[in-house]
């Protein structure tokens, strides 16, 4: 679980300012519930100020084991973020970096400061030159915050109610309820580099783990209210492992002390900070000063602090901010729900039930994109949130379930990668988009494939159709029926035992398939070697397909749900080749 969020950056810079007033103090709320160590209070003055001074278009550049020591802030669209090499966030660092080590080489000379290096080293409150060279390399780069915080109040008030049920029904600190300000703003939508995710910033293995659906049609995390108590249920966990971790380890538990590390434990891990215990105990000062670890970094080091900053910003929010009015636009909204006892698509159900379309997306978040742009179905099972109607939606249920089943076409097809074949290459073949393909199939830049992979090359076959009436339970696409086709579609299979004698065209011949096709549906090649009692499988002699107006060899294997390749091969055709209206083709029994 990350804070950090995807912002979409113009680059536009002014001349770095050097900081007029420095990081004050502030008298935080430190109770039985959390502690709150003398030496951690100057650490969280800085996190006040960045969610309170600077806004999100100022680029703060302080001391990253002593953030409270701000060097210089630079106005700049999107303040720290997509910094790259040469632009305005390296100069002003690489600068800086020169004034501390200038400022390094007249302490161990003893030369006289003038006025900008004394300024500057009044910061250090006497350090030794050692330490200012130190910090030469720990210029680190922090945007503000105070834009998003303010808008996160106005936020605050919608989803603070189910906070405080979801927290008292695991038994948890009410004080919790402030940890969104630091991961998402109080942003239901939020999307963090790392793919953490929603209010509450949970990454897609946590959220399984604390019983969400996180799939390719629902993604429970942007739902608020169950990412909520997926959240407690996370800080449930992590007390009562922490609690258990601080006591073997022979500590007297109490919340104040644990408390900093459950906090920490939402951005560390509960094992990081089971590690944590076992080295230091239940001392949160120990803690930043003497463990560890690889990944035990700036933002982990932070986090507890930002946390009791955005708490006290958020209890204080008029001294900061004035009178904050609470925007009620993403309140939640009455609902009935209705367990779909079918896939079911998103245009059928605005239609049935007469709901507008947005009013769905409203109140079921966790639905995702590919369910509202049609190209999926609502999964079998799912409980849809519905506007509130006292008399509920059981008719329209019931009429909608009367209808003929929806089908769900995938997208693309799937290719087995032969030997000397690209993934560009692959979707040129299929008259497909290279860089879709490697989206579909989560290749990176170089899209590295291997021979015998299966990929899939994105078609424009996908989407919903509605089953064929015939039959009481028919599901297949009515756009496979045709009277020219007298088995519509399923073409049966046979199996036989190889006799002495026969070769893979023999028993091709015999059977009134060509010999490709009977390759093809038994994976064979020609350098393949059939033995005596083998069984093999033959398509019957009434597996033929009549071409029809507007059809293309893909698009019918699709239909059928046979691999294009396969088609191809047992008619002898390629990828270029083209079929007439009337044209027979034999169609492999093979599925995929």
């Amino acid at each position: 679980m990350y804070s950090s969020l995807i912002f979409g950056v113009t680059q536009v810079s002014l001349a770095a300012s050097t900081l007029s007033k420095p990081v004050s103090s502030y008298p935080i709320e430190c109770d039985e519930t959390f502690s709150c160590p003398e030496s951690l209070l100057p650490r969280v003055g800085f996190w006040v100020e960045v969610f309170s001074r600077w806004d999100t278009n100022t680029a703060i550049f302080h001391d990253k084991e002593n953030p409270q020591r701000v060097y210089s802030t630079l106005s700049r669209k999107g303040g720290c973020r997509k910094s790259r090499k040469g632009d305005s966030i390296y100069k002003e660092r690489k600068r800086l970096k020169r004034q501390l080590q200038g400022l390094s080489e007249k302490l161990s000379r003893g030369s006289s400061l003038n006025d900008t290096q004394s300024r500057l080293y009044a910061s250090f409150k006497g350090g030794s030159a050692k330490e200012v060279q130190a910090a030469s390399e720990r210029i680190r780069c922090q945007s503000g915050n105070k834009d998003r915080m303010r808008e996160a109040l106005t936020q605050f008030h919608v989803y603070r109610p189910t906070i405080l049920d979801a927290l008292e029904s695991q038994n948890l600190t009410p004080e919790l309820q402030y940890l969104p300000f630091v991961e998402s703003a109080f942003n239901p939508q939020a999307l963090s580099h790392v793919g953490a995710a929603g209010l509450w910033q949970i990454m897609p293995s946590t959220g399984r783990t604390l019983g969400l659906t996180v799939n390719n049609k629902v993604d429970e995390r942007y739902d608020p209210r169950a990412a909520t108590y997926a959240a407690a249920k996370y800080f449930r966990n992590s007390v009562d492992t922490l609690s258990e971790e601080a006591f073997e380890n022979g500590g007297v538990v109490q919340a104040k002390d644990l408390n900093p590390f459950v906090i920490t434990s939402y951005n560390y891990g509960v094992r990081g900070m089971q590690r944590a215990i076992k080295q230091v105990g239940l001392d949160y000062e120990r803690l930043l000063l003497e463990y560890k670890s690889p990944s035990f970094q700036t933002a982990v080091k932070n986090f507890y602090a930002s946390f009791l900053a955005a708490r006290h910003v958020a209890k204080n929010s008029e001294k900061f901010f004035g009178v904050v009015d609470s925007d009620q636009t993403n309140r939640f909204e009455s609902f009935n729900t209705v367990a779909l006892s079918r896939a079911t698509s998103a245009k059928r159900l605005t239609k049935e039930l007469g709901v507008d379309s947005s009013q769905l997306k409203t109140l079921n978040p966790a639905l995702k994109k590919i369910i509202w742009r049609h190209k999926a179905l609502i999964p079998k099972g799912y409980k849809l949130k519905v506007p509130y109607r006292e008399r509920g939606w059981s008719a329209e249920v019931a009429k909608m379930n009367r209808l003929p089943r929806e089908v769900e076409k995938p997208g693309f097809v799937w290719h087995k990668v032969k030997r000397g074949q690209t993934a560009c290459g692959i979707a040129e073949k299929y008259g497909a988009s290279c860089r879709a393909l490697k989206k579909l199939n989560k290749l990176n830049r170089k899209a590295v494939i291997y021979v015998g992979k299966r990929l899939k090359v994105p078609s424009t076959s996908g989407g919903i159709s509605v089953a064929s009436t015939a039959g009481s339970q028919a599901t297949a696409s009515s756009s496979v029926t045709s009277s020219n086709n007298h088995n519509s579609g399923k073409s049966s299979l046979q199996r036989y035992q190889v006799k002495r004698g026969d070769t893979s065209c023999s028993i091709a011949e015999r059977s009134g398939m060509r010999c490709s096709e009977f390759l093809a549906i038994n994976g064979l090649r020609r350098s393949s070697v059939i033995k005596v009692g083998q069984s093999v499988k033959i398509s019957s002699k009434n597996s033929w397909h009549v071409v029809r107006g507007g059809q293309t060899a893909c698009g019918i294997a699709e239909d059928y749900r046979v691999k294009c390749s396969l088609l191809l091969d047992a008619n002898r055709l390629t990828r270029r080749s083209s079929i007439k209206v009337g044209q027979r083709l034999r169609v492999p029994s093979q599925r995929y």
